[in-house]
């Protein structure tokens, strides 16, 4: 679960175009399968599908709105924006803000879920803590893990993985991590960032999601 969200207070956020009726939601899913009711579906377009093609198979799963990235005909309100994937990242920051507890992020080239499963069951003693579930860790996962940021959850600890240089950076900035840990920096990924030093410095970024007085 969630806070539950208006459209009318995202459209300044997510530099979005309501068109139609205000309306709250509970939960956001990129999956129009996995919908629950009281849900906003994000229309994601990758290589090989458009969430734009789902709009009537979400609502029918009992989503209240939609977020798109083009004019479309949909019996649903709707946030219009220019990038779907970019709009889903500012809406998990911007429950992210809303949160007061400390957020732990962590990132290498492996060991992260064995770590992040660590850091859980050590400040699941001293209070209600939220994880990443499994290894969603992307510019996609980041995002979802802080929507379920609610109140009454006291530690977060968020896996941050990396494809390419900047995408550390981009997920921390929207994190806004309080404790970095950066583990290792090895061969895992080389094809796509050329040397083990390259995989370090894309790593490294997220010391620069961190502020005067936090940890790493």
């Amino acid at each position: 679960m969630m806070r539950v969200l208006t459209l009318g207070e995202l459209e300044a956020p997510l530099q979005a175009q309501r068109v139609g009726a205000d309306c709250e939601f509970s939960g956001v899913n990129t999956d129009s399968r996995a919908l629950r009711p009281g849900e906003l579906f994000v229309a994601l377009r990758g290589e090989n599908f458009d969430g734009h093609d789902f709009l009537e198979r979400a609502r029918l799963a009992g989503a209240v709105a939609a977020l798109v990235s083009r004019p479309v005909a949909a019996a649903l309100p709707l946030l219009q924006v220019e990038d779907t994937q970019v709009a889903l990242g500012r809406l998990g920051a911007y429950n992210r803000a809303l949160f007061q507890g400390p957020l732990v992020a962590i990132t290498g080239s492996s060991g992260k879920t064995t770590v992040k499963n660590m850091v859980r069951a050590v400040l699941a003693q001293r209070g209600t803590t939220l994880a990443t579930e499994g290894n969603f860790n992307n510019e996609i996962g980041v995002p979802l893990t802080l929507l379920r940021l609610e109140p009454g959850v006291e530690f977060a600890v968020v896996e941050m993985g990396a494809a390419r240089a900047g995408d550390i950076r981009w997920l921390c900035e929207l994190g806004q991590p309080t404790v970095a840990l950066l583990l290792n920096a090895g061969t895992a990924h080389l094809e796509s960032f050329g040397s083990v030093e390259d995989v370090a410095a894309a790593k490294g970024e997220i010391f620069d999601g961190l502020g005067a007085g936090q940890f790493a």
